[in-house]
């Protein structure tokens, strides 16, 4: 897949996961398992729930690099992106507030489908996850399960130790728990894509990539008329050029 494909994947991933973590939230039925533990350590250590947010990410990104996971431009926009894109759909206010439990399931398990399909995206694109999702398939490897399944591990832990903490465990915090797991997992399994099995490019390899195609662009010379069709071929071949890491196996273009 080449770099604008690619990067069409990581921007689109980023907008729907967005929109799904905004459902998640409007359905008005308990924090999400990561806000819980960050609602904890929050009550723990006296700092504010943002901070806490950002020290866990690190955390998270810490671990996933020691466990041999990459750090590229994916991991950065995961950082960034979100976020900005959360705060401009909450103030647009496109997705109401739920206020009963019955329809705060559904929007919950319509923002976990489409939070799924939007962490499928961007991971797709092989230019590296973010903390969350790094984690999960640098732990999945060791302990040989499928990443789906770790997830569920991981989420369900961090809810554990957020209630040991003194955060509040609503009846969304336990769903989304034990559902997102699968919720990944059924993306993953649709598109045929299977996280460990791909090397996602580290922000070495998009600088290497980079400077190879500013050095490869000629300057512009006549073109014979004869020859006028074979070059026009050769350089439309030229543009589509793959990253050094390709997403191989992962899916079918």
């Amino acid at each position: 897949m080449n770099y604008r494909k690619r990067s069409i994947y990581l921007i689109l991933g980023q907008v729907v996961s967005a929109i799904g973590i905004v459902g998640m939230y409007q359905a008005n039925i308990g924090l999400d398992p990561w806000s819980c533990l960050h609602q904890g350590l929050s009550n723990v250590t006296g700092l504010s729930f943002g901070v806490c947010s950002i020290l866990v990410g690190i955390v998270a990104t810490l671990i996933s690099f020691f466990l041999k996971e990459p750090l590229g431009l994916g991991t950065i926009v995961n950082v960034i992106f979100p976020g900005l894109l959360i705060d401009l759909i909450q103030g647009l206010r496109l997705i109401p507030q739920m206020g009963h439990l019955g329809s705060g399931v559904l929007m919950m398990l319509a923002g976990q489908t489409i939070l799924a399909l939007g962490t499928y995206y961007y991971m797709a694109a092989a230019m590296g996850a973010g903390p969350r999702d790094s984690l999960m398939v640098a732990v999945s490897r060791p302990l040989r399960v499928v990443p789906g399944t770790c997830r569920t591990i991981l989420e369900i832990t961090v809810v554990l130790l957020g209630w040991l903490m003194g955060a509040k465990v609503g009846a969304g915090t336990v769903l989304s728990a034990f559902t997102i797991g699968p919720f990944l997992q059924g993306a993953f399994n649709l598109f045929r894509y299977d996280p460990k099995t791909v090397r996602h490019a580290n922000l070495a390899d998009l600088w290497q990539a980079f400077q190879q195609g500013v050095n490869r662009a000629p300057a512009e010379q006549p073109v014979p008329e004869n020859d006028a069709g074979e070059d026009c071929s050769q350089s439309q071949d030229n543009t589509e050029e793959d990253l050094p890491c390709p997403v191989e196996g992962a899916f079918r273009e």
